[in-house]
């Protein structure tokens, strides 16, 4: 819709610019008018919706003359006007050139004017503007592109020329803007094509190379959907190797229209804003900011910790079960049934309601379907703790194995029961802070041709039908091939078969009986196939994105399985490590600590086997008979009797040293033996071993005393970790702090915190030595053995926003200049599913068939880098003054002599850096960043927007009106405009070659960026 412009306004509009032109013609041209010619496809014409802040824009210091007539605007070629859009044909609305003219005024002194000549084509090759070749070019064009060619008189350079002359007479030309390359993406000979025009428009308007510049933008970036990114770095770096007097515009964090080429109105506004600070910056108005680093890589520093960066494995926000835990049926051996102390409607009361299940009835089928306990699968079911007779839920409820009977009157066409998989309830939905996975809509992300592994165990009473097995979408179509299975058994058979799903759509498992009788069913499973899982799960049932995600970040250790989750909510919701090993069916599922359902098919084993093909050490943390104290739950073991002691010491004490025996033992022990059973004889090589998280008091410590002096007496070995609570500071912190200084000074002390922005910028500097911790006013000497792990930080407050990435970015550069005290470091939380948030903030956001790696996630990558030992390197300097908001730390791999300078620019400005590397060494340096204009934004963007949200996932037709329904290519055209939830994160690295450097070289900072630096030495 065009803009209306009040009458009275166009009319002094279109008067205006006579006067302009009598003054002109009468006078010499005004040096203090500053002309800018425009070229380029179409953002460079203008498409963008004015935002509000832009409706009101009249200022006549910026201008442009109208290089073809707009009669229904009043406005006549080659006359000057106030730039309201539009300002390069009718029809036209917003673009950069508006916003560059705009801020170009806002900068400049008040009596200097800029003016603007915009001749653009959207879809044209950079051939258009080819004074000898455009015939050619355009000849050959489609229909509607001639027509607006045919607007500029069928020859856009000329007609470009023609109105560069007349502005001449009234200002200076200053420079070309230029956005184009979408129809040239694949052209290596696009930047000479780029120069011959510009040194046709030098001497055609008689301009002095030297003081013309041209600025090219960028074109959209890949993760703003851009298709013709890979042009931003194989074709267009080479413009200014051609034309010295060219400058590249970044697009990156341009925002997008949401379609594959176009800036919405906010890009627009920033890559103009962006062509304008290049421009002022070359004409002197606005310094370039400078800065230097002076490095001394033969002054070497502290040695780097090697276990120092890592992750922490918490299940919290549904990350295990439907989440990196690949196995896709929820509640599959139907024991999250009569739940102690579980909330109502989160898990069933019923016993023929079934958590996640869906009674199946086709047809005129009729029959009945309920949890029973007489008939367990396993047998003899391990016993491995002797737990407190105290215990209400002991007996009655732990051990308790349920299985599902069928009693099928009449099979119909089918009765049974479906399996839904892992999504959101819709009474989880009407809460806030309130989530249940009883899911009861088909929620299996199958997808097409791939293969999925069921097992299932059945057992009949005298049945002698069959059953089948299929998937099936959520409007009832099967969506596999059908599985049929006969004969049987009246004691527990597993039976297995491969379902090949038929298209990429949520569906549910069934299982329907097809003849009357009564049967039982129990521990269904559904794998995807091998190439689905990470290392074609040799290393445990995983998520291959979600593993390879991980992998990525290059840990050196894993903390699991909590965090609170080791606390627990209460007795019955602890983890007990001897429960989740063995074979899947015999593992004793709980609800934990964050309210919902841990099944253990990925147990203590998997947790290792994890650790392992990460390459990362395990750090296990294990419950010392005191439930989470923070959250409210009391629970502490007793020890007040004999048999209470003798009772902590069986539970307790007794899984520690088992624990560290079946990471570490020999086959031929007892928990060595069971690991080599499971597949793994070789050990773990566990080193470190928690021992409670954020606990305190004295019954925490009376009963961490027990633990580590057993651990200690029998494994000295074994570094063990102890806590200082759940804060940073504060009486808690201070007297956890005097118990570690006292009795256990050789432990490693898990420290805690979730601090805002400020904080975290304003303490980078916390474990210096010289600073003082707590009220005691005690440092973190180096010379007592004690050392930290920052085992959970982040800022939890602002959703994993990118100024929250900064932050922690620059602190962790003040934990790596001091890892000769702390010694691990982990985000905290690892993962969380979309729709189960328990936590603000989460390195990692996931839904059923993809991710979103924070802002966050990718500085902990491009900082898992580094080299064996800290060295000297000067602070950024701007003149003789440090910049204090640059954040750096600098490390070497003295094997390799390889330079590793992490940074963090924190303000808004880009910085030109020049670095002293010396005089000896030639590098091949490089550089790899992330950045954002917009400090807000957030890469797994909003809570609601995951895959199986109902607002993504509705039918496009039904907001076609019914009689445009029934058109032709209709149903097409809807999904193409649907919402659709996409996995394209809007911050991610992005990799800059410097080339070879020596002695001094130059660099760019961009503006909010997080980066390193690396310096390889050429041999």
């Amino acid at each position: 819709m065009k803009r209306k412009i009040p009458f009275l306004v166009m009319a002094l509009l279109a008067i205006l610019p006579i006067f302009k032109v009598s003054a002109a013609a009468e006078s010499k041209p005004d040096p203090k008018f500053y002309i800018y010619l425009c070229i380029g496809q179409s953002n460079m014409e203008a498409g963008a919706t004015p935002a509000e802040q832009d409706k009101d824009f009249n200022d006549p210091r910026f201008q442009f003359m109208a290089a073809v007539d707009m009669p229904n605007l009043g406005r006549e070629m080659g006359k000057w006007y106030t730039a309201v859009p539009p300002i390069c044909r009718e029809g036209n609305n917003l673009g950069p050139v508006d916003f560059f003219g705009r801020k170009m005024i806002e900068v400049l002194p008040p009596d200097y004017r800029v003016g603007v000549i915009n001749v653009s084509v959207a879809g044209a090759k950079i051939e258009l503007w080819d004074k000898d070749d455009y015939k050619e070019y355009i000849d050959n064009e489609r229909d509607w592109m001639k027509n607006i060619v045919s607007q500029y008189g069928g020859n856009p350079y000329e007609r470009l020329v023609k109105m560069a002359k007349l502005a001449q007479k009234d200002g200076v030309i200053k420079g070309i803007l230029m956005h184009q390359g979408e129809s040239n993406s694949e052209d290596p000979l696009w930047p000479e094509r780029v120069k011959r025009i510009y040194d046709n428009l030098c001497k055609d308007l008689n301009l002095n190379p030297k003081q013309t510049p041209l600025l090219a933008g960028e074109l959209k970036y890949a993760e703003q959907g851009g298709v013709c990114a890979a042009f931003n770095t194989t074709i267009m770096p080479n413009l200014p190797k051609v034309l010295p007097n060219a400058h590249i515009i970044s697009a990156l964090g341009c925002e997008s229209t949401g379609d594959q080429f176009h800036f919405s109105t906010e890009g627009m506004r920033l890559l103009g804003q962006r062509f304008a600070d290049k421009m002022l910056q070359l004409q002197g108005f606005k310094p370039e900011e400078k800065r230097s680093l002076t490095l001394k890589p033969d002054k070497l520093g502290i040695e780097i910790s090697p276990t120092l960066r890592g992750i922490f494995f918490e299940d919290i926000n549904n990350s295990l079960d439907g989440g990196i835990c690949a196995q896709l049926i929820q509640n599959n051996s139907f024991q999250a049934y009569n739940v102690p102390d579980a909330p109502a409607h989160e898990f069933s009361t019923c016993d023929s309601v079934f958590f996640g299940w869906t009674v199946v009835s086709k047809g005129d089928a009729k029959g009945s379907a309920r949890a029973v306990a007489d008939k367990p699968l396993v047998k003899n079911l391990k016993r491995h703790y002797d737990f407190d007779p105290n215990d209400k839920y002991d007996d009655e409820q732990r051990y308790k194995q349920y299985s599902v009977r069928f009693e099928v009157e009449n099979p119909g066409d089918g009765f049974g029961i479906a399996a839904n998989g892992f999504g959101i309830a819709e009474h989880g939905r009407g809460k806030e802070f309130y989530y249940s996975n009883n899911t009861q809509t088909p929620s299996i992300p199958a997808v097409k041709d791939v293969s999925y592994d069921l097992g299932m165990f059945l057992q009949g009473e005298a049945y002698k039908g069959g059953f089948k097995v299929y998937l099936e979408d959520k409007d009832g179509n099967i969506n596999s091939n059908v599985l049929t299975f006969t004969g049987i058994p009246d004691d527990w058979k597993k039976y297995e078969g491969t379902l090949k799903a038929l298209n990429s759509a949520d569906s549910r498992l069934c299982i329907v009986a097809d003849a009357p009788g009564v049967f039982y069913l129990d521990f269904v499973t559904l794998l995807p196939e091998a190439s689905q899982l990470w290392n074609n799960g040799k290393s445990g049932p995983f998520r291959k994105d979600l593993m390879q995600a991980l992998a990525d970040l290059n840990p050196t250790f894993m903390r699991f399985p909590g965090g609170c989750a080791s606390e627990g909510p209460n007795y019955f919701g602890q983890v007990f490590w001897k429960n989740s090993i063995g074979s899947p069916e015999e593992r004793i599922g709980f609800r934990n600590h964050w309210g919902y359902w841990t099944s253990q098919y990925v147990g203590f084993y998997e947790y290792l086997l994890m650790a392992e093909a990460l390459g990362a050490t395990p750090l296990p943390v294990l419950n010392n008979g005191v439930t989470c104290q923070f959250a409210g739950h009391q629970y502490v073991a007793p020890l007040d009797t004999d048999e209470d002691r003798a009772r902590f010491n069986s539970i307790f004490v007794q899984d520690a040293l088992d624990l560290i025996e079946f990471c570490n033992g020999p086959v031929d022990s007892k928990w060595g033996a069971l690991r080599a059973e499971m597949g793994h004889p070789e050990p773990f090589n566990l080193k470190y071993l928690g021992i409670g998280n954020e606990n305190r008091g004295d019954a925490f410590w009376e009963r961490f005393d027990i633990m580590y002096n057993a651990v200690k007496e029998k494994h000295p070995e074994i570094v063990v970790v102890s806590t200082s609570g759940a804060a940073d500071a504060g009486r808690e912190f201070d007297a956890n702090m005097k118990e570690i200084d006292s009795k256990y000074a050789n432990t490693i002390v898990d420290e805690h915190y979730y601090k805002n922005n400020d904080w975290f910028y304003s303490h980078r500097d916390r474990y210096n030595s010289d600073k003082t911790r707590g009220a005691e006013g005690l440092t973190y000497d180096r010379n007592r053995p004690t050392r930290v792990f920052v085992g959970e930080f982040a800022n939890n407050m602002t959703n994993n926003d990118y100024a929250s990435a900064m932050a922690e970015a620059a602190y962790w550069t003040g934990l790596e200049r001091n890892s000769d005290m702390v010694v691990m470091a982990a985000y905290a939380p690892l993962f969380c599913k979309k729709g189960y948030n328990k936590w603000n903030s989460n390195l990692i956001w996931f839904d059923n068939r993809g991710m979103w790696r924070s802002c966050n996630y990718y500085y902990q990558k491009l900082f898992s880098e580094a080299g064996d030992r800290a060295f000297f390197m000067s602070d950024a300097m701007k003149g003789s003054a440090p910049d204090t908001t640059i954040y750096t730390s600098p490390t070497i791999d003295t094997a390799t002599g390889e330079i590793f300078i992490k940074f963090v620019n924190s303000e808004a400005v880009d910085k030109r850096i020049t670095v002293n590397a010396g005089s000896g060494t030639r590098y091949e340096a490089e550089m790899e960043f992330i950045s954002s204009h917009d400090t807000s934004i957030k890469n797994q963007k909003e809570q609601n927007y995951y895959s199986s949200h109902p607002e993504y996932n509705k039918d496009p037709m039904d907001n076609v009106p019914p009689g445009l329904k029934e058109r032709p290519g209709m149903r097409e055209m809807a999904w193409r405009f649907a919402k659709r939830v996409s996995y394209n994160e809007a911050v991610v690295p992005h990799t800059v070659d410097l080339g070879t450097v020596k002695g001094k070289f130059e660099f760019t900072m961009p503006e909010n960026s997080v980066g390193i630096l690396r310096l390889k030495p050429v041999k």
